[in-house]
């Protein structure tokens, strides 16, 4: 359980850096969830986030998801 909050923490910290908090706002906020995959493709694929930035927004989005639709499978 430890590593799986500093882990978090970590991502948190990354997702509060200006370059990705403005590249979330424009490219991911407010779309349709089911687009994420595709969203953060083109991202890294432009060079617009690093593959480490794209994991660790998909990691941050499936916790959200998963404590938004807690116990559905």
């Amino acid at each position: 359980m430890k590593k799986k909050k500093e882990l978090l923490i970590k991502c948190k910290q990354t997702m509060q850096k200006p370059k990705i908090q403005k590249w979330y706002s424009e490219n991911l906020e407010g779309k349709p969830q089911y687009e994420t995959i595709n969203f953060l493709k083109t991202g890294v694929l432009q060079k617009e986030i690093s593959l480490q930035d794209a994991l660790e927004f998909a990691l941050i989005i499936g916790v959200q998801w998963n404590i938004k639709f807690k116990g559905v499978l």
